[in-house]
């Protein structure tokens, strides 16, 4: 038997799993990856990946890689609803075809969201974390068995050549799925109900002539032998057609030879060649886990929260769950911090997952409401009677319900408008700023992500690139020089790398436009986190004791506690 030990074992393979082998290797954290499958995916599955996730990404230094196998942004300008490529139109959602709609994006963050099916992203995941020193990626091998105890967790696994190994980490991070046997394994309960049964057809067809004038990311596709949202993968000959089908049929009634039928409806033209490259069949659900963590295993992703992909949240959510975790165990691990700090990756992460499960089922039932659902349930009589002249008053009908679906589509609020609520978070005594899934008001207010704001000067670069994943930084006013005195000896004292910026000297940025968008005076100050969230706000001058206490409960210690000694960081490769 093989004998293996790490810092931090992950089972799963996925965009989660290799972001989780991403960002331990970032910090210098060995982990050893998991995966039963021999390679990554084949079916394209998700593709969206949302500005957040692409800034975590851009830290990562894998976003210009994952920028070069998206979906170009010329070819991402809308979602249309059609009774067929060929067919009537219905209706257009205008994204970043629409000057004042790109506009805002742009003002919200130096990256863009990108359409990248996970067949592209997971290679690109893969390569980089198997750059990483520490880091063993090794697909091909199933985990068989778990167990933990005081001290560490132990998998049993199988390679595909039937070599049996076991290795021991300190801890587990489990993104294996949304019929994960970890989940079962350590007893974590699931909520939430299944949606309905769906088929996912990857084919390739040159379709250019039929939309190099209609650069759409999605068509929603209503006719009567077929309702469903067809994915653009790469502008042109790459795609994916989604659709439900009854309780009453089975998934193995949808052979070939009938898949190739609902593509001739899909594109109405019978004459375009069309290679299936896959056919897999999938359950929608929304469900979620009564905790996110048991003892030394954490769940994350689908494992966690299984999701309806109406909204493009899926991968998305499990990204920003380990972006909270790994940071913690890092701390964790080089003994900065407690380990009751991992306890808040549970209460910081699952109200958020909890918002996502349930917004993206509302996106579903919403279009379900207006006759518009396509890959849930349909009016078969409606859709019968949509084609043609004849068919446009119910064309009409169906238009009208069009407008309310943008939450569905473009949702900047859900994006960067979402907080944490911890003993992490120092509160500063103002009030939660309003939500909408549709608009992003920036805040700088504790438990918010801290805005972003181009450095003048340097051309796409931006004030959330200054915060460090390996420590705090700080966040001065122009007049706030006692902060940085301050900031320092806070950092010495915890042992806790604090690095400090002083806005107008350190980082070239209009000091009044900062003030105003971070919610303090001159001699202000914030304390943002490993994941870019403001665990600390001081609208004025202060004290420095007040800024210690912060940082010191920003890492689930007391002001009056001091570090343990430190040796070699645990786990490090």
């Amino acid at each position: 038997m093989i004998e293996v030990r790490t810092g931090v074992a992950v089972i799963g393979g996925g965009p989660v799993g290799l972001s989780a082998a991403n960002l331990l290797g970032h910090l210098g954290i060995s982990c050893a990856l998991y995966e039963k499958n021999a390679t990554t995916s084949f079916h394209p599955r998700g593709h969206v990946v949302n500005t957040r996730t692409m800034e975590i990404l851009r830290m990562l230094g894998v976003a210009d890689a994952v920028d070069a196998v998206s979906l170009p942004l010329e070819r991402h300008a809308g979602i249309a609803f059609v009774t067929s490529l060929t067919g009537d139109e219905i209706g257009v959602i205008e994204t970043r075809s629409n000057p004042e709609w790109a506009r805002i994006e742009r003002s919200q963050s130096p990256v863009f969201k990108r359409s990248c099916p996970q067949d592209r992203l997971e290679p690109v995941l893969r390569e980089h974390a198997e750059t990483c020193d520490g880091v063993s990626v090794r697909f091909g091998h199933t985990v068989t068995a778990v167990h933990q105890d005081g001290t560490g967790v132990t998998l049993d696994w199988t390679d595909s050549s039937g070599r049996t190994g076991r290795t021991r980490a300190k801890y587990l991070i489990a993104a294996d799925g949304p019929r994960s046997s970890t989940r079962d394994a350590v007893g974590i309960e699931m909520e939430g109900r299944s949606i309905g049964q769906q088929i996912g057809i990857y084919f390739h067809a040159d379709l250019w002539a039929l939309v190099e004038d209609r650069p759409y990311l999605l068509w929603w596709i209503y006719n009567a032998r077929t309702s469903g949202v067809l994915i653009s993968l790469d502008g042109r000959s790459r795609w994916t057609y989604n659709f439900g089908y009854r309780e009453d049929e089975s998934r193995d009634d949808f052979t070939a030879e009938r898949c190739l039928k609902i593509l001739r409806a899909v594109i109405g033209d019978e004459d375009i060649p069309i290679e299936i490259q896959n056919i897999m069949p999938w359950r929608m659900q929304s469900r979620i886990a009564d905790r996110f963590s048991q003892g030394r295993v954490f769940i994350a992703g689908d494992a966690a929260h299984p999701l309806p992909p109406t909204g493009g949240q899926g991968f998305n959510t499990g990204v920003a769950d380990v972006h909270n975790l790994i940071w913690k165990l890092g701390l964790v691990l080089n003994k900065t911090a407690p380990e009751a700090l991992l306890d808040s990756y549970n209460i910081e992460r699952r109200p958020v997952a909890k918002f996502n499960v349930e917004q993206s089922a509302r996106n579903a039932l919403a279009m379900v409401e207006r006759g518009l659902s396509g890959i849930l349930a349909n009016d078969s009589l409606l859709l019968a009677n949509l084609e043609g002249p004849e068919g446009a008053e119910n064309r009409g009908k169906l238009a009208e319900g069009i407008p309310e679906q943008r939450a569905h589509f473009d949702y900047p609020g859900q994006t960067f408008g979402f907080h944490y609520e911890s003993s992490l978070i120092t509160p500063d005594g103002t009030p939660v700023p309003a939500f909408s899934v549709t608009a992003y008001e920036p805040s700088a207010r504790p438990g918010h992500r801290a805005p972003h704001m181009e450095i003048e000067g340097q051309v796409g670069r931006s004030l959330i690139d200054l915060f460090d994943y390996r420590g705090f930084t700080l966040l001065t006013g122009p007049d706030g020089n006692a902060w940085t005195a301050a900031g320092q000896l806070a950092a010495q004292d915890l042992g806790l790398p604090i690095s400090c910026y002083a806005i107008g000297t350190d980082v070239a940025v209009n000091a009044d436009e900062w003030c105003r968008l971070y919610g303090v005076s001159k001699d202000g100050a914030v304390l943002v986190r490993p994941d870019g969230h403001v665990a600390w706000r001081s609208a004025g001058a202060g004290t420095p004791d007040e800024l210690r206490a912060a940082a010191a409960c920003a890492i689930g210690r007391s002001a009056a506690e001091k570090p343990a000694e430190k040796g070699q960081l645990e786990g490090a490769g």
